[in-house]
This record gives structure tokens, sequence and C-alpha cells, in this order.
């Protein structure tokens, strides 16, 4: 089988637009178009896996299941949080940074990581799962049912968030929605699918103490003074007397 992408570049690079939006990355995570093909007569449906190899334990960037075996392609964006731009009768899982749907490329500052997409012809066209279900647990079921398989590799590097937006959307310190766990094969702190190195935060910035402006009606009462010699009196200015 094979599988192929008119969005990856010709020297293997996703764009900025498929990066991570989350955790100090500022991409689109938009997934890519993808066709495939070459599968055995046999196949009844299709699933598709993207993973960091870079990861320790293996992250599992995006999963879509139930593919019908007449589909050989998926629009750029399909791998949008509400699936609607998924052929009818697919369904994609939480990948692993918790989130529905697809999780683009994310890894640390200065690091290029690669990412497999894999296609899996598979022996029947439904697999009994929830988008809910665990990623790792997925992916299992996926192999004891393929027929075969295509696979494409690419490369990702971080795209930095403003400085701005860094902190905006963030989803409990390592691309998550607040509240959840780590689902399995995340790595701590941040990570694109990958290890994640640590983020960028924006700090606040110093603000310096601004000295009290000379205020007429809080200068010091100054003692009555000589009347001055006519020559060298001082025409009035309005400003405080100075200390």
């Amino acid at each position: 089988m094979w599988i192929n992408s008119p969005d990856v570049g010709a020297d293997g690079q996703l764009a900025a637009a498929q990066a991570w939006n989350a955790d100090g990355c500022g991409g689109a995570n938009r997934s890519p178009a993808l066709r495939w093909g070459g599968e055995t007569p046999a196949t009844r449906g299709f699933a598709l896996v993207m993973m960091d190899v870079e990861s320790r334990k293996g992250f599992r960037q995006w999963l879509v299941f139930n593919i019908p075996a007449g589909v050989h392609s998926l629009p750029a964006g399909a791998g949008q949080p509400d699936g609607k731009a998924l052929p009818a009768g697919a369904v994609q899982s939480e990948n692993d940074y918790g989130a529905p749907g697809y999780g683009g490329p994310c890894p640390p500052a200065g690091e290029t990581h690669h990412y497999t997409f894999t296609i899996y012809a598979l022996n029947q066209a439904t697999l009994d799962l929830s988008p809910n279900q665990r990623a790792g647990s997925l992916e299992t079921l996926v192999l004891s049912h393929a027929l075969g398989k295509g696979r494409m590799m690419a490369r990702g590097t971080r795209v930095d968030a403003p400085p701005d937006k860094k902190d905006a959307g963030k989803k409990e310190g390592d691309g998550k929605e607040a509240g959840k766990k780590p689902t399995e094969g995340k790595p701590p702190e941040g990570k694109s699918g990958e290890s994640k190195g640590s983020e960028a935060k924006a700090l606040p910035s110093k603000v310096e103490a601004k000295p009290p402006e000379n205020r007429p009606d809080a200068a010091p009462a100054a003692a009555p003074a000589a009347p001055a010699p006519a020559s060298q009196a001082q025409q009035p200015s309005g400003d405080a007397p100075k200390p």
C-alpha cells in the first residue's frame, strides 16, 4: 500500500499550518490532505494513525477509524474536533494531547521531529470503538484487524506563538483540556505529540514605581519671606516651592 500528501513539501517538511496551536505553539492545527491506495481486494475499511516517532513512549497525534473501503483520501482540515469533514461513518478518537481529532507538531524549541502517517487496510468495515477510547488501546485493536498498511514520514518543527498568545487557550500545561488527566504515552511538559520541551511562558512586564508628581497642595508650608527689592521680585510661576 501507499500513502502521500500534497501538503508535505518536497523536502518532507510539514507546513506551519499543520503545527499545534496550544502550549506555546502557534500553528493553525490543520491536518494535511492525504490520499492512499494499493490495498488488497479483501479490504473492508481503513484506519489512519499519525505518530511522533521521536517520543519515548510513542505519541499519537491523530487516529481515524471506520473509514469506508471506497474512500481513498481525506481533505485538508479533516481532523478538526467536530469531525464534520470526515467521510460518512468515519470516527476519530482523542489524541495523546487529550483533545479530539488532529493534534499537530509542537516539538521542543530547536528540535525537528519525524511523524509517520500510517493507513491500515482492515478486514472489517467498522470497529467497536469509542471516540473517547485511549489512543493506545485503539491502535492495538486496529493492528489486530490489519490486512496491510502504507506509511509515509514527514518532518515537523516548532512554530512559536506570539508572546501575547503563548498562554491563551493553554491546556493544563501539556496540551490537554483543563481538568483532564494525561493520556498514556504523553511525555511531561508540553509536546506536540512528542516529548515537549519546557514551554516559554510570557512573563509579566516589570512595572517601575512612578515618583509622585509635584503638587502645589502637597508642598510643605513655607515661612513668610522678607519682601524682595522691586528689581528682584519674582513673577508668580504656579510651581510649588522647591524644598
